[in-house]
């Protein structure tokens, strides 16, 4: 595993992404020797090929490509990695054009991304099956016995990190010789998962001296799941935690985002602003927006703006409700409003005028969030940042309406108040476009 946009990344994902990257360009490049015809002949064409690829690579990573879901289905990695190649090379060569002046054909463009498409899908199938003779794998010890072992397991069996638990070691046996096992079993890392016995300190130093990773159960649970143990948690883990994102710089790095990306995206969308606010007027009884107070950053409230998807009368029996996947309150026009989430954008105003952030925790209701700070540990905590337009829990949790989905979309909440940074900021809005895309499975 690396360190990645604030977080963990495992090394077959880096290693992936990195030869397909050269793969997209070195298929452009390819083409470009192929094309005797062009006035720039092919020099002039691979010096210009370099923003195609790299943007070609953006969007396999924006659409999800890299997740686990999309690596295991053929079906879905065939779908989005055709219109990855597409936007890549469209927007790649379009930018080229206008800001380089080199002009590329379309026909060029799109043979560059069907060549990039073909070159990507032969070097993901030799990747994968070489990965099964080369040992990138983790290779995890885990100290402990008992209940604390067999969540570590069951973690490491539900996380995407690659992690195989390769032996158990108690506490009491963890001393001596430890290094020696560990050395034999080829462990890359260490989990200490039995918190109540005594650290076998010296031993432990000696693998850490050796080169091998040692975690306890918590920090490996973060690892593998992106999210936290909100039932063990406790009140160190966010005093001690080291994220820079809290910085003065990095603070002001990201209101400088919020303020560039919200102000330019009101100016290009405009017309879909529009056109939007006609189509609610149009279909059914009252007004364009829908005003609600939200609970922001330390707990203060303020009035979030949305174009109104439900009837006017959705709440008319008074009392707040939650909304479900399927309500029956969402007007024709409100319901495709929320799939594209078209619904979302006049909330650039909220981030225009610093009440909101573009990634953060969703904004939620002060009645409702009176109920669950009462019920669910640190739910406090996600008011530590500023709400957002989109999120952690909103790229890596479906759509829910429930309490319990509240519970496990706060474990991802408070994995992000816990992470954030810029750079995990743009990875969330780049893997925001796949959930607009393909919104199959989270919200």
């Amino acid at each position: 595993m690396v360190q990645i946009f604030g977080h963990s990344v495992r090394v077959q994902v880096v290693l992936l992404a990195l030869i397909e990257a050269l793969t997209v360009y070195g298929a452009i490049f390819v083409l470009a020797t192929l094309v005797v015809h062009s006035p720039y002949g092919p020099s002039g064409l691979t010096s210009a090929a370099a923003l195609p690829a790299a943007l070609t690579v953006v969007m396999m990573l924006a659409l999800g490509i890299y997740e686990p879901e999309a690596r295991a289905d053929m079906a879905t990695m065939t779908e989005r990695l055709g219109v990855a190649c597409v936007l890549g090379a469209g927007l790649g060569f379009g930018i080229v054009y206008v800001f380089g002046d080199i002009w590329v054909s379309p026909l060029y463009a799109i043979a560059c991304a069907s060549f990039s498409y073909g070159a990507v899908t032969v070097a993901r199938t030799v990747f994968g099956r070489v990965l099964r003779y080369v040992p990138l794998q983790r290779r995890i010890l885990v100290i402990g016995e008992g209940s604390d072992a067999a969540m570590v397991r069951a973690v490491a069996q539900e996380g995407t990190g690659g992690g195989r638990i390769v032996g158990a070691v108690a506490s009491a046996d963890a001393g001596a010789g430890l290094l020696e096992r560990a050395t034999a079993m080829d462990v890359t890392e260490i989990v200490v998962a039995d918190r109540g016995a005594p650290l076998p300190v010296t031993a432990l130093l000696d693998c850490k001296a050796a080169g091998i990773r040692i975690l306890d159960a918590m920090d490996f649970g973060e690892m593998e799941t992106d999210k936290v143990d909100l039932e063990n948690l406790y009140p160190a883990r966010f005093v001690f935690s080291r994220n820079a994102g809290y910085a003065p710089w990095s603070m002001w790095a990201k209101r400088f985002l919020d303020v560039a990306i919200s102000g330019t995206a009101l100016a290009i969308l405009s017309p879909v602003l529009l056109a939007a606010a006609l189509a609610v007027r149009l279909d059914s009884p009252g007004g364009v927006f829908y005003r609600q107070v939200r609970t922001g950053l330390n707990g203060a409230p303020y009035e979030i703006v949305k174009f109104r998807s439900m009837r006017s009368d959705a709440e008319a029996a008074g009392a707040p409700q939650w909304a479900q996947e399927h309500d029956p309150r969402i007007t024709r026009v409100g319901r495709f409003l929320r799939q594209t989430r078209i619904d979302e954008l006049p909330q650039l105003l909220n981030i225009l005028r610093g009440e909101m952030s573009l990634v953060g925790p969703r904004p939620e209701r002060p009645f409702f969030v009176a109920q669950l700070e009462e019920r669910m540990p640190f739910y406090s905590e996600r008011h530590r940042v500023k709400p957002g337009l989109t999120g952690w829990a909103q790229i890596k949790y479906r759509y829910g309406a429930t309490e319990e989905d509240a519970r496990e979309k706060l474990r991802y909440d408070l994995y992000y108040v816990k992470n954030f940074n810029v750079l995990l900021d743009i990875f969330i809005m780049m893997r925001t476009v796949r959930v607009v895309l393909w919104p199959d499975g989270v919200h």
